[in-house]
């Protein structure tokens, strides 16, 4: 069954590139609130996420998605969010940064999602089922409102591109 309605909710797509995809802040966050704090019941749910990379030497990236074992703090560099609905405003943010600490992530292999892949032109992209989105919740335990977006081998040079859709 198709879904489209005047309900169907807004979806937000920010496109990542060329971030420093190592570190503390990784390539982005998707946080349950605006750029500065978590909001406790704002929620969305991840559509889809994509990586791709330009590279011109054959150079392995591995790339996760994760939830967070800490929590960042201090304000976030946000990045602007394509949306499909002009006068929606989202109740979610992606940051590129923060202004005191970003995330910890918990070990590689406590993953949401994680591929190894080939700068030199490889990519793709992953479409969560209907029912298996990941949902971000607003709230004070850790862990619940973000999702993070880390590069464990490759270190970026303009090389590479990531992104998300959330609706709410």
């Amino acid at each position: 069954m198709a879904d489209f309605s005047a309900t169907t909710p807004a979806t937000f797509t920010p496109s990542v590139s060329n971030p420093t995809g190592a570190g503390a802040s990784g390539n982005y966050t998707l946080m349950a609130g605006p750029a500065t704090v978590v909001v406790n019941g704002n929620m969305c749910k991840v559509k889809y996420v994509t990586w791709g990379g330009a590279g011109t030497t054959s150079t392995g990236y591995r790339t996760r998605w994760c939830r967070s074992a800490t929590d960042p703090t201090g304000n976030a560099t946000t990045i602007a969010s394509a949306k499909s609905n002009p006068l929606a405003t989202a109740l979610c943010s992606v940051a590129s940064g923060y202004a005191s600490s970003g995330a910890t992530a918990p070990t590689d292999g406590v993953n949401l999602f994680a591929i190894s892949w080939n700068v030199l032109g490889g990519g793709g992209i992953l479409v969560l089922p209907i029912g298996s989105e990941w949902t971000i919740i607003g709230s004070a335990t850790a862990g619940t409102s973000f999702i993070h977006c880390y590069n464990t081998a490759g270190t970026d040079a303009n090389l590479s591109t990531y992104g998300i859709q959330w609706s709410e």
